[in-house]
């Protein structure tokens, strides 16, 4: 974090760095600033009233003949502490039920999407008026005392966290990083809360600065109307409103230094909102590089074939450990044509079954069918999805969840993506092993050194303080096959697992599962565009076009003879 931070200042502009400083003086004025007034900031003198700014009194003195300057050294600690108590209490209240209605509005279910529709109503309804009106009414229902200022500023501003988290939610709920926690077994609210929240954290963090310094406003506001702190306590709002009568007789100095004052307070805490959350990304080095490492993004595109030939269905020969009967996905009520279209395959113990195709045949679809990880609106209209006894769609989240990982297990494409990028190593692995079981921090980590360990991860010890940012490739697959491999699940499901490797590392990778899952006698279920892949690590092949199985058969029978023109085709154009 302090290298974070060393770095983080090397890269501001001068005047970023200037506003740094000013900020850092009013934090310093809230902490010290009354006891190094130079007068006293509440006892009156009749026999000094409203001397112009001098030697003696820098920004002159008040109605009152109290010194100017003493009472804006003293007013942070009055503004700011308000300020800042009011704001985290809104974050401590809003945050949580942003991630709760988001988590709930996400849903797919008629009764939770309601819930969350309602509550976000009520939020607009409290938000429709003035905010500073609303406040002023609060404070004058329950008294102007300190606490009650600090609850009703905190009250107006929580739906600005409460819909600002929200959003962030929705927004990162379907990101291949939240897919794969609930696809190890996390809680949909564990997901939320621990994986989901921090990525919202940096823009929270510039919001709250910003709404510290709105929070620092309002105080003022408050006590410029009279509804706020009462005299003679030193705040910026009360010396503005009683030194504004003045300006007309040509007295500015009682109104313009403490306005000046909360200008300046106000700016600083918004351009300090975005120093913060440049010091909390993660993926500044920490190798005391000034340099940034940027992570990038690939997209793909295929062209999706209509083709509609019969299709051979390939089952398993032992007693199925996977079976999927006729299962059929669309995206709701309008779509027709579906997505999936009577889908079957099964697969035993041990085995090793490819499901292969061109880019938006529907491999990924099935495969988060099986997972029931489907994103809104899509969803399976009929068929089934045995796991051993298990008709896994009849089942509720509740109870799928203790399956995941432990049972039922996933590697999903771009292995960057699937690990938290504000969590090292070490933590995603202690996270995975308490979602299922009752484990101590200490000996969890000395679980997840043996899993870095039966990956083949050179020096366990260091790698699990490293962030994902700071992972080749390779290494996070690996870290990603630890954590599906942990607790020997009976299947493992891999979309893509070699997407974005090198050669040598995916046939590294390829080989160190296959040896792994031929050791626990876990079946592979395996989604690739590679056919060499299939190839070489599978036991038979299933072809998809156009959201069907269209064949499948042995992987040396399908390779050597191919019956259907698709399969033709896809071999054709390799051998091209």
């Amino acid at each position: 974090m302090w290298l974070r931070l060393k770095v983080t200042l090397r890269d501001l502009p001068k005047w970023q760095i200037a506003v740094l400083v000013m900020w850092v003086g009013f934090i310093f004025l809230t902490i010290f600033g009354p006891m190094i007034a130079p007068y006293s900031t509440i006892e009156a003198d009749p026999t000094s009233r409203l001397l112009p700014p001098s030697g003696d009194h820098w920004f002159g003195t008040d109605e009152n003949g109290i010194d100017i300057f003493s009472r804006v050294l003293a007013c942070p600690r009055t503004d700011i502490v308000i300020a800042v108590a009011a704001t985290f209490l809104s974050v401590f209240l809003g945050s949580p039920l942003g991630v709760v209605v988001g988590l709930y509005e996400s849903r797919k279910g008629a009764i939770s999407t309601a819930g969350a529709d309602i509550f976000m109503r009520l939020l607009e309804v409290i938000q429709s008026f003035p905010v500073f009106v609303f406040a002023m009414v609060l404070v004058a229902i329950f008294s102007g005392s300190l606490v009650n200022i600090i609850i009703a500023i905190a009250f107006v501003n929580m739906p600005v966290f409460v819909r600002l988290v929200r959003s962030e939610v929705l927004s990162l709920v379907q990101r291949p990083f939240a897919e794969a926690a609930r696809a190890v077994g996390n809680t949909e609210m564990r997901t939320g809360f621990k994986h989901i929240l921090p990525n919202a954290t940096p823009t929270v963090v510039v919001q709250v600065s910003v709404t510290v310094g709105f929070a620092i406003l309002l105080t003022a506001g408050l006590s410029f109307v009279g509804a706020g702190v009462k005299p003679p306590t030193p705040e910026l709002g009360a010396m503005i409103a009683s030194g504004s009568k003045y300006l007309i007789i040509g007295q500015w100095w009682p109104a313009l230094f403490p306005g000046v004052t909360l200008g300046l307070i106000v700016f600083s805490f918004g351009i300090v909102g975005e120093i913060v959350n440049k010091v909390l990304d993660p993926r500044v080095v920490r190798d005391g590089s000034d340099r940034r490492r940027v992570l990038s993004v690939q997209k793909t595109s295929g062209k999706e074939s209509s083709v509609d030939m019969p299709m051979k269905v390939m089952t398993t020969n032992k007693s199925p450990i996977l079976e999927v009967k006729n299962v059929c996905v669309s995206a709701g009520e309008g779509d027709d044509q579906g997505i999936l279209n009577d889908v079957s395959f099964s697969i035993g113990p041990g085995e090793s079954l490819a499901i292969v195709g061109e880019s938006g045949a529907g491999k990924t679809i099935l495969l988060k069918s099986v997972l029931k990880l489907l994103p809104f609106p899509l969803e399976i209209n009929s068929g089934s999805v045995h796991f051993e006894s298990s008709d896994l769609l009849a089942m509720d989240r509740n109870q799928i969840r203790p399956m995941r990982i432990r049972q039922i297990s996933a590697i999903l494409p771009n292995a960057k993506s699937q690990l938290h990028p504000l969590v090292n190593v070490g933590d995603m692995i202690v996270g995975a092993l308490q979602a299922h079981e009752k484990i101590k921090k200490k000996q969890a980590q000395k679980r997840a050194v043996e899993l870095l360990t039966m990956v083949g991860i050179t020096d366990p010890e260091s790698r699990l303080a490293a962030y994902p940012h700071e992972l080749s490739g390779g290494m996070a697959q690996r870290i990603c096959l630890a954590i599906s491999l942990m607790y020997q699940p009976k299947i493992l499901v891999a979309d893509e697992p070699t997407a974005g490797l090198d050669v040598t590392i995916q046939r590294q990778v390829l080989d160190l599962t296959k040896d792994l899952a031929k050791e626990f006698n876990t079946a592979r279920l395996i989604i690739t565009g590679d056919l060499g892949i299939a190839a070489h690590y599978c036991d038979r092949v299933a072809v998809m076009q156009a959201g069907k199985i269209v064949e499948a058969n042995y992987t040396d029978k399908l390779f050597k003879n191919p019956v259907h023109p698709h399969t033709k085709q896809l071999l054709g154009s390799v051998q091209s």
